[in-house]
């Protein structure tokens, strides 16, 4: 794990601007800018249940609509060998900016470096909503703010947590096989209920 600060926002203080029964629902990036940023020590977010930490989460798409789906395999201990969709990670405080939108916006535009090597402008960032679940160890102290990435390319190169990528039409998908993140911001793409969290 990275000796890190990350971007967190106080439990209480989400919970007073958003619903935090949904799990996955559209936000604007006025609303986000409600919220405090705050940074704190990574190790210490991680078992700290008072902070949400936010994590930037991009489905990542090509020009023929597909979407980017993976083998999770690397750092995070707890979701390898699950299939994912999202690209993204924590948001640290090299990333501020001057709001809550625009340090999201600098985090994801990091990872994507980091994680597909590709160079992202900002207008090629679209933020569709929020996600939020306690059920799993990893959903207890994080939310995820969801954008969606459109690539003029489908050739990319992988870091080491990405494994057996693939191009998938997104109504093919069965959410059943994806960790439950990735199925809960799918969901804010297509017509289809991720009915695990039901």
């Amino acid at each position: 794990m990275k000796d890190e600060n990350v971007l967190c926002v106080p439990t209480n203080t989400m919970k007073s601007v958003f619903d935090l029964s949904k799990s996955a629902w559209i936000v604007t990036p006025a609303e986000l800018n409600q919220l405090p940023m705050t940074f704190v020590k990574r190790l210490n977010a991680e078992t700290d249940s008072s902070y949400k930490q936010i994590i930037a989460y991009a489905l990542v798409f090509n020009e023929k609509g597909e979407l980017l789906c993976y083998c999770r395999h690397g750092s995070e201990k707890r979701l390898i060998g699950l299939r994912s969709a999202g690209i993204g990670g924590h948001v640290n405080d090299n990333d501020l900016g001057v709001t809550m939108f625009e340090t999201l916006q600098n985090g994801l535009i990091r990872e994507i470096q980091e994680e597909l090597n590709v160079c992202l402008s900002s207008e090629q960032i679209n933020l569709l909503g929020m996600i939020n679940e306690e059920k799993t160890e990893v959903g207890h102290c994080h939310t995820g703010v969801v954008f969606k990435i459109e690539l003029t390319s489908d050739l990319l190169h992988f870091d080491d947590e990405i494994n057996n990528p693939l191009w998938c039409n997104p109504e093919d998908i069965d959410l059943t096989q994806f960790e439950l993140w990735s199925g809960l911001a799918i969901q804010l793409t297509i017509n289809k209920k991720y009915l695990y969290y039901e």
